[in-house]
């Protein structure tokens, strides 16, 4: 009995050592094929080529094993490149990434050729039989980018693609893909949708049900534009593209008629309005720590011929009802381009601010380099009013700063914070060097960082020059002040003044 257990006990010990070394070396070849990412596959030799990336996503407490394919090349053909991101199933091993997704590329690099484009809020839509082996599967819809932790975009914006299952495809191009794309967001609980696809999971909505929208009953136009809702009014933001879109929309419906216009969700908001059928109230979804105060959602209706202006909430976006005077006024700013502000009588704070997108570029005289963007916002010092009182500088004054790289792409890479600190540190390197100088001369630096994972490189321009040696040295003590550790690139520049600056 006695060497019955021992040999049982002695077996068992066997046994859980054998699993232990099975799991080093998967581990091990885990590790191994990670190596061997990202590879870089040319899907059209000499003109596209798709960098595919292995890397895990953190969902609330799960690691999902993912591929990430990024095209590079479709730029050429003025279509902005395109990254998709695929959730790696049980039993599907690192090297045995799918190839459809290269195929495709391919295909959407030859209609790009042709001039035939896809943009945010578009989509591609498949015919038989589907699309990574799944007949479910008919198309691929056109969303904001996340940032991801091991993926290297560059300077490059992407389009981020997700997959369309069942009636999804057919339903988001006949009333939106916001709407799609919020459904799916509300069944992972990912505001305001999950960046990868996972090709297992169940169509969220059928065409039967669709039917029961109030959406699919009104001319419905897509165009190039988000919005969100705050306290009763509305804030519109238009991309210049859609000005020949609303032309045309208004010379097709008569003045009188209900008009709907199906947008993109909008960064400036904490929360997506969600339609399900039968719902008899708003339902919407928000990221962790939002209060859900700016709506933003998939359309917004104008209806005229209305007594008073009114906004109601309907479905997954916003009913605006409007007088005669109020809907020609905003018809003639849809139509011409122009920015417009409409507040509502009898109602504090309510309205509706039509804001045209002033797509523009930005040439850095520190590199040279010119960043092309839809919009940019300017950064000056303004302190708030419970903050301690700016650090006086008797020789550097900040005039503002400058982002090169979209918010969601540095707050996925560093933080405020710690940018606001390198800053300081910059500045008070820029001070003590300026200060040394006999002659305090009046100039405006520009002082380009670059940052990313290995270290940083910083260069400045200034107006006047430095004497050559004072400019090799000024970059020396630059380059040498401590920089914050960031997730991937980062650029920015700070633009001030030196000189004599007395205490106010």
């Amino acid at each position: 009995m006695f060497r019955r257990i021992r040999q049982t006990a002695f077996a068992m010990a066997s046994a859980i050592g054998f699993a232990r070394t099975g799991a080093d070396e998967a581990e091990q070849q885990s590790m191994s094929f990670k190596d061997q990412f990202p590879q870089s596959v040319e899907a059209i030799p000499g003109k596209l080529r798709v960098k595919i990336f292995l890397h895990d996503l953190k969902y609330e407490s799960e690691m999902i094993p993912c591929w990430s394919y990024l095209t590079d090349g479709l730029l050429a053909q003025h279509q902005k490149e395109i990254i998709f991101t695929l959730r790696r199933e049980k039993g599907q091993k690192p090297e045995d990434y799918p190839r459809e997704p290269l195929e495709l590329f391919g295909a959407i690099f030859h209609f790009a050729e042709q001039g035939n484009l896809v943009d945010l809020g578009g989509m591609t839509r498949f015919g038989e039989p589907g699309f990574l082996g799944d007949k479910e599967i008919r198309g691929l819809g056109y969303i904001e980018p996340e940032d991801f932790l091991g993926i290297d975009t560059g300077d490059v914006s992407p389009l981020g693609a997700i997959i369309l299952k069942g009636d999804e495809a057919q339903i988001a191009w006949d009333q939106s893909l916001t709407r799609i794309a919020a459904m799916i967001g509300m069944t992972y609980r990912y505001y305001p949708c999950p960046p990868w696809s996972d090709a297992t999971r169940k169509p969220v909505i059928s065409l039967t049900k669709a039917q029961d929208s109030v959406l699919g009953q009104i001319t419905r136009f897509v165009v190039q534009a988000s919005f969100y809702e705050e306290r009763n009014h509305i804030f519109l933001l238009i991309r210049p593209a859609s000005q020949t879109k609303f032309r045309e929309l208004f010379n097709e419906v008569s003045e009188d008629r209900p008009i709907a216009i199906c947008t993109n969700p909008d960064a400036r908001a904490n929360a997506c309005l969600v339609w399900r059928p039968g719902q008899n109230q708003p339902l919407a979804i928000t990221p962790s720590g939002s209060d859900g105060s700016r709506k933003t959602g998939a359309f917004l209706c104008f209806l005229p011929e209305q007594p008073e202006n009114e906004i109601r909430t309907m479905e997954d976006g916003f009913f605006l009802l409007l007088t005669d005077k109020n809907w020609q006024a905003i018809r003639s700013a849809l139509a011409s381009a122009n920015d417009l502000e409409i507040p509502f009588p009898g109602q504090a704070g309510s309205g509706i601010s039509i804001s045209w997108q002033k797509g523009k570029s930005y040439t850095s005289s520190a590199t040279g380099e010119t960043f092309l963007a839809d919009s940019w916002v300017t950064y000056e010092p303004h302190p708030q009013a419970d903050a301690p009182p700016a650090k006086h500088r008797d020789s550097v004054k900040l005039i503002h700063t400058v982002f090169l790289a979209p918010d969601r792409v540095l707050a996925a890479r560093t933080s405020a914070e710690d940018l606001a600190a390198y800053l300081e540190r910059i500045e008070d390197a820029l001070e003590a060097f300026i200060s040394s100088q006999k002659e305090k001369t009046k100039r405006e630096l520009t002082v380009h960082l670059d940052l990313d994972v290995n270290g940083h490189t910083v260069v400045f321009a200034a107006n006047p020059d430095f004497a050559s040696d004072q400019h090799a040295t000024l970059e020396d003590i630059l380059n040498q002040v401590p920089a914050p550790k960031v997730s991937g690139p980062v650029k920015l520049e700070f633009i001030l003044l030196t000189g004599t600056f007395p205490p106010n």
